[in-house]
């Protein structure tokens, strides 16, 4: 085994590529083995110059696939939330309530590490009654893995070592490179010593492993550095975006630059992405818990327990209870319980709550549901379009299968969910800057890269104790490594130093920035990254529109339009406000009802004749019925009927003259009372407008008009309870009105009026006015 040893950024990785290189014009296979975030960077670096056949880049997992694929040594695999459930079903005696996810997840930390390092269930220190349990679980655990016929990651890594050590395996690379890794364990460390004696191995690594000589000893290259501090964290996470819009001006490859970032910060970089336009890249693996369905499903299976706005506003029906406790600030069963009532939502609410209630728990559904826990569960699933239809569908399904064979009732919709946030999706980032965490960041390197948030605390490799075993009975490595069996390592090595000393060497120019304080309060800077002195961020020219100075907020133009031809009722609305029936023509109108649609049809139609009846009954079923009760009367209607005068428009639903009187019918909503669609047809100009013109136009002589409102599946209504038989003084008004609006409409005027009916305009944002409230 070849071993380079050198700190970061002294070209460790450069001379493996040297190496590759020569093999594969050799025309030989070559495994790269790396960390999983190196991929992308590895085959960059190695087809820079040319295209290279021969070249695949793996990570350690898949390292031991490939060796026991070609020998015919595998087994289906256990995934990491198949590993918690199981470690779960160890830990249940059989009695009583299983136990809890994180509860699960600490023993299965535990048995990984001890799986890692070569620790069987007997090697464990008796040292008290929890790790006297941990030893019970690790025997439980491996004999329930047994029965599945599965093996772990862990697994896979013992029988790729036995297989080296034991036999003459095929192998079908010729060299292997390891790349990228801080550090190498003991069982990795025989591994590759295994592996070695089959075929070429070269290993980079910051220091040498106890035992172990270097072949190659390679010193630091210089890196710039420039460390700077800022008022607070949005000033800070403002500069940096500003400096890498700056840097892709100056033709800078996305490629070539980064942001690290703490995990906490980094929702920050990517909310203010879209803002200055950059491409930034989140390269955190999601988990199913971050997907669209995953969000969804996770909401519902907890709202049973804690409701709160955001996880009913998830659900269509529930979204008017979720607005109402976001306005309200309530969360909380009791609070949206009460507030559901209030709103009379409350037998809604209710029948939402038994649903999402899993067999066997109190409330759910009816009594003595027939339908087993996993039967709820796909129910649940394919309730939801969203979810039914993704292709995440099988994975939380067979999450709710290994939470089935936990748990039961109230605690089965918990393990499902803890199961869903353990299950990592498949990650496939796009080209872009990298927005990296400082364990992303390892492996790779860059022509600048920006460190933030540099303050003490913020980035470390979070080197705690463990909860079975202490530290004073765990040993080095360079112990580990005499002793044949498998023994825990101790766990403070002080691994921060290398992994801030990497974090500086990440670029040809590193730029570190931090904040002085936030809202907590005064912040103290990292001492090994930032340094002495910091000078404050240099001023850079504005890359967002927020930070034109002075801001000049958007204000419409409210010059003269040209407007369409209008009918009466166009006048109303723009009586109403101007700006907002200017807006709302460009807007793209809602999805009719059906009856709107029965409505347009019909006026179309013009007579309703016997064959057009029966193509409307068979169009709309739901009104089949109540069209051939009124047929008649129907029948007897001009549909559609306009009249025009001095340049003004009405388009009549329907009208009929009898000698000398007319009626006149608007069509209105299904269900409509009485008294509200005599009011709906009043408001309306279209009407009146017409009633008059009909009383006044000495063609017409008509001595009587008659408005109705017509509920669609209902009986006309007489608006005004009596024809008009005059021209009243208020038609008369209503006529002068009209011509008034047309004059200023023909001006295209288009200014907003501000007031009561703000409060239902599609289009406020347009002209930023608001009414009262």
């Amino acid at each position: 085994m070849h071993l380079i040893v050198g700190p970061p950024a002294s070209g460790k990785t450069t001379k493996l590529l040297e190496v590759a290189h020569t093999h594969l014009r050799q025309r030989k296979r070559v495994w790269w083995v790396g960390l999983p975030m190196q991929k992308a960077y590895v085959y960059r670096r190695a087809t820079e110059q040319r295209a290279v056949l021969g070249l695949e880049v793996l990570t350690s997992q898949q390292l031991y696939y490939r060796l026991l694929a070609a020998n015919f040594g595998l087994k289906p695999i256990l995934t990491g939330p198949g590993r918690v459930a199981l470690v779960g079903e160890a830990l249940h005696s059989g009695e009583g309530p299983p136990p809890g996810p994180g509860e699960a997840r600490l023993f299965t930390r535990a048995i990984a590490e001890a799986k890692r390092n070569g620790v069987g269930p007997e090697d464990i220190p008796q040292i008290g009654p929890e790790t006297r349990r941990l030893r019970e679980v690790y025997r439980r655990y491996e004999e329930l893995k047994a029965s599945w016929g599965r093996w772990d990651y862990d697994d896979f890594r013992s029988g790729a070592l036995r297989l080296l050590e034991e036999g003459k395996p095929r192998i079908e690379a010729e060299l292997v490179v390891v790349d990228g890794f801080r550090e190498l364990g003991v069982l990795e460390l025989r591994l590759l010593k295994a592996l070695s004696r089959h075929v070429e191995v070269w290993v980079s690594l910051p220091e040498s492993p106890p035992g172990l000589s270097p072949e190659v000893t390679l010193s630091a290259h210089p890196v710039c550095m420039l460390r700077f501090r800022a008022p607070n964290p949005v000033s800070e996470a403002r500069w940096v975006l500003q400096a890498v819009k700056r840097d892709l001006a100056q033709n800078f490859s996305p490629l070539e630059l980064a942001i690290v970032a703490p995990q906490p910060r980094i929702p920050t970089f990517l909310t203010l992405a879209d803002e200055y336009g950059l491409p930034l890249v989140n390269q955190l693996p999601p988990t199913t818990a971050d997907t669209p369905e995953g969000r969804l499903l996770l909401a519902l299976l907890e709202l049973p327990d804690y409701p709160t706005p955001s996880r009913l506003l998830a659900l269509p029906e529930l979204a008017p209870l979720g607005r109402a406790a976001l306005e309200r600030g309530l969360v909380g069963l009791e609070a949206i319980g009460r507030l559901a009532e209030e709103l009379g939502m409350g037998v809604v609410w209710k029948a939402w709550l038994a649903r999402l209630r899993s067999p066997g728990e109190e409330g759910a559904g009816s009594a003595g549901s027939p339908l087993s826990p996993l039967a709820w569960a796909e129910e649940l699933v394919d309730a939801l379009p969203e979810v039914r239809h993704s292709s995440s569908r099988e994975r939380l399904m067979e999450r709710a299968r290994e939470a089935h064979r936990i748990a039961w009732g109230p605690h089965f919709r918990q393990w499902w969910a803890a199961l869903l946030a353990e299950t990592y999706e498949p990650h496939h980032p796009n080209g872009g800057v990298a927005l990296l965490t400082p364990n992303l960041a390892s492996g790779q390197r860059f022509r600048r890269v920006y460190i933030t948030y540099a303050v003490e605390g913020a980035y470390g490799a979070e080197e705690v104790e463990d909860y079975f075993v202490p530290e004073e009975l765990r040993v080095g490595l360079e112990e580990a490594l005499r002793r044949a069996g498998g023994v825990l390592p101790r766990r403070f090595t002080g691994r921060d130093r290398l992994l801030l000393e990497e974090l500086k060497t990440r670029a040809e120019e590193v730029v570190i920035t931090y904040p002085e304080a936030d809202q907590e309060g005064p912040l103290e800077p990292d001492p090994v990254l930032v340094g002495p002195a910091p000078d404050p961020l240099p001023p850079l020219p504005a890359a967002s529109p927020l930070e034109v100075n002075p801001p000049q907020p958007y204000r419409a133009g409210l010059g003269p339009v040209l407007l369409a031809s209008p009918t009466v009722e166009d006048l109303r609305h723009y009586e109403e406000c101007p700006m907002r029936h200017w807006a709302e023509r460009l807007v793209q109108d809602p999805k009719p009802e059906w009856w709107q649609l029965w409505a347009r049809e019909v006026r179309e139609s013009k007579k309703l004749v016997p064959a057009r009846l029966e193509a409307l009954a068979q169009q709309f079923p739901q009104a089949e019925g109540w069209m051939r009760h009124h047929h008649t009367l129907l029948r007897g209607l001009n549909l559609g009927f306009s009249l025009e005068d001095k340049g003004l428009r009405v388009q009549l639903d329907g009208i009929s003259r009898r000698d000398r009187e007319v009626h006149i019918y608007r069509f209105v909503a299904p269900g409509t009372p009485s008294k509200e669609a005599e009011e709906k047809v009043r408001k309306r100009w279209s009407e009146r407008w017409a009633a008059a013109y009909l009383l006044s136009h000495p063609t017409w002589q008509i001595r009587r008009v008659s408005l109705w409102a017509w509920p669609v599946l209902g009986e006309p209504v007489l608006v005004y309870g009596n024809p008009i038989e005059r021209l009243w003084e208020a038609l008369k008004q209503h006529q002068r009105r009209v011509q008034e609006a047309k004059e200023r409409y023909s001006s295209g005027e288009i200014k907003p009026k501000p007031g009561f009916p703000c409060r239902n305009c599609a289009v406020r944002d347009v002209c930023r006015e608001g009414g009262p409230g």
